[in-house]
């Protein structure tokens, strides 16, 4: 999962780490309580004052960090856990004290909602399991199988050797301390949660939320066209888990806890229903996602009301981890338009610096809370031995190549500004003038193109500009470099 090691100096939502497997980041600051209505009292009795429950930051687990309709977490979540030491160093109070931990399990809306609730629960106990590093929670789950969470049928204790590097044959008993150590190396105590493990069913620490808190509603039309297979890829961003972390400095008590434990049912959220739960969420006739909408800007598949629950609105409803991350992809090319695989490079979009490896086809992958209009990307040509498991370039280093990128380029806009944008990301940039670079694009695309155009070197005709889209698209996504621009 590509990271990232810019500054948040601002106190606005900062994604710090993304991927296909889910998100860290770094909440937007929320206005001080300022104001305080008091009331004369007796020399026994004083007025309090408490904080608001809001997160600082948040991490999240997609669905494929799960085995399907189970609570078992795959090798691959060591990428969001291993983040989550910094996290807390980012995040700790005046006095040092690290941000305390609540996690959330969701699922979808396919199923019964008691199903729901309780798998969204029993995943949500599996990441807690995780963080603390207690085996005795994972191995609860194992003894206790529901529905299609058989931790024995679905041979957990197999895939455990397998990611351990070790001979089948171990029960999962014996392997799981080792494993949930493979998965988080560090783990935090139960007095890190906002709980602080006093509740021995978890309340406050851990809870499932069902389908009862959606990303995505999709339409009616959705639900009658789509087969189940697209549905269910649909309602993915639905089944997730997301840790929230919580100022150190805010106590709770967990008996006044409104969320029901993950092992109890759905009855007690229902409590906390907005009144229009049912109208948020039902299929409609667009599809909308959770995503606060823009002032001025009316689009109505955006939407801030797709969650049922009052109490989860509040605290959830800004979190960058509650809404669905765009993606963009570039692609990597050497000074002869030939593609370099796990060819390392750093992106810098706004104040992002994302370091990675491009994959097996020199293709990166991005994955944000919006896509940038433009992006500057430095890389180099890898090493023989490099592959999937190279290792980031560290802070500071130095690439071979540089290129400001045109990103968020419309496909259908042949206009010239766009034809420009795209002439640009193939590498056209070092021209004295604008028509420089025009016509040593048609020098090297000269098979392509008319007589009529040759002959007038420089123009930026409808054969050009083509030719330029046809190009940008074969080097898709976007990047394409020559020596001419070499850093």
């Amino acid at each position: 999962m590509p990271s990232d090691n810019a500054v948040d100096a601002d106190g606005a939502e900062f994604v710090l780490a993304s991927g296909l497997e889910g998100q860290v980041s770094s909440h937007p600051d929320t206005p001080s309580q300022t104001k305080a209505f008091v009331a004369p009292t007796l020399a026994d009795r004083t007025n309090t004052i408490g904080l608001d429950i809001v997160p600082v930051a948040c991490l999240s687990l997609n669905d494929i960090l799960f085995e399907f309709d189970s609570s078992f977490i795959i090798p691959d979540a060591v990428k969001i856990f291993r983040h989550l030491p910094a996290l807390r160093s980012r995040h700790a109070s005046l006095t040092g004290g690290p941000p305390l931990l609540s996690v959330f399990g969701h699922a979808d809306p396919v199923g019964e909602d008691a199903y729901n609730k309780t798998l969204s629960g029993r995943r949500a106990k599996a990441v807690y399991g995780v963080l603390t590093g207690d085996a005795s929670v994972w191995l609860e789950l194992e003894k206790t199988p529901f529905g299609g969470d058989n931790w024995a049928a679905k041979g957990v204790a197999a895939r455990m050797a397998r990611a351990l590097g070790r001979p089948s044959g171990p029960s999962a008993a014996a392997l799981t301390p080792d494993y949930l150590r493979l998965l988080n190396p560090t783990p935090v105590t139960k007095a890190d949660f906002l709980g602080r493990g006093a509740d021995p069913g978890g309340k406050a620490d851990y809870q499932g939320c069902g389908e009862f808190n959606p990303l995505i509603i999709l339409s009616k039309q959705d639900g009658t066209k789509l087969t189940k297979a697209q549905r269910d890829a649909a309602n993915a961003p639905d089944r997730r888990v997301v840790v929230f972390l919580f100022s150190a400095l805010r106590t709770i008590n967990p008996d006044l806890w409104p969320c029901p434990r993950a092992s109890e049912g759905p009855g007690q959220c229902r409590k906390r229903f907005f009144a229009n739960a049912a109208t948020r969420l039902a299929a409609g006739a667009v599809r909308r996602e959770h995503k606060e909408p823009q002032p001025g800007v009316s689009d109505p598949t955006v939407a801030d009301d797709t969650f049922a629950c009052r109490f989860y609105q509040r605290i959830a409803g800004p979190s960058p981890c509650e809404k669905i991350l765009r993606m963009y992809q570039l692609r990597l090319f050497d000074e002869v338009a030939a593609p370099l695989p796990f060819a390392p490079y750093t992106i810098t979009s706004g104040r992002r610096v994302i370091p990675g490896r491009a994959d097996a086809g020199a293709i990166v992958t991005v994955h944000d809370l919006k896509v940038p209009a433009t992006a500057t990307v430095k890389w180099s040509r890898p090493k023989a031995s490099d592959d999937a498991s190279a290792p980031d370039p560290a802070p500071g280093a130095t690439f071979d190549f540089e290129l400001d990128v045109f990103v968020d380029l419309p496909d259908d806009d042949d206009s010239d500004a766009v034809a420009l944008q795209r002439l640009s990301n193939l590498g056209y940039v070092l021209g004295l003038k604008q028509a420089d670079d025009i016509a040593a694009f048609q020098r090297d695309y000269a098979s392509k193109l008319p007589p009529s155009t040759l002959d007038r070197p420089g123009v930026l005709d409808g054969p050009t500009k083509k030719a330029i889209s046809d190009a940008h698209k074969d080097a898709e996504p976007l990047v394409k470099t020559n020596d001419r621009f070499k850093a």
